[in-house]
C-alpha cells in the first residue's frame, strides 16, 4: 500500500531507464529488441558488463512512456522474456 497519492500528471509522460541482467547467451536481447518495437526508444538497447564468472550480461534501455499502464505493460512484458534473470 502507498503511504501517499501519486499524482500521475506529475510523473508521466517521462524517459525511464530500464537495467535488465540475462543470462549470457541466451537470445533474451533479441527478444528484447523486438519487443521495445512497440515502445518510443530513447536511448537503444545496449549490452553493459559481463559478470565475473561470464553466466550474466547487463542490458541498458531508456523508453519514453506516456502513462503508468504503459509502463507496467512494458514490465510485465520484459520479466517474461526467457533468460531475463533481473529487471530493474
Amino acid at each position: 500500500m502507498q503511504p501517499f497519492a501519486i499524482d500521475e500528471a506529475d510523473v508521466y509522460p517521462a524517459t525511464h531507464h530500464f537495467r535488465i541482467t540475462v543470462a549470457a547467451g541466451s537470445p533474451a536481447h533479441k527478444a528484447i529488441e523486438s519487443l521495445l518495437a512497440d515502445y518510443t526508444v530513447t536511448s537503444p538497447l545496449q549490452a553493459g558488463h559481463t559478470s565475473a564468472g561470464g553466466r550474466y550480461q547487463s542490458l541498458q534501455v531508456a523508453v519514453h512512456l506516456a502513462c503508468r499502464a504503459d509502463h507496467l505493460r512494458l514490465d510485465q512484458a520484459l520479466r517474461a522474456v526467457e533468460g531475463v534473470r533481473i529487471l530493474l
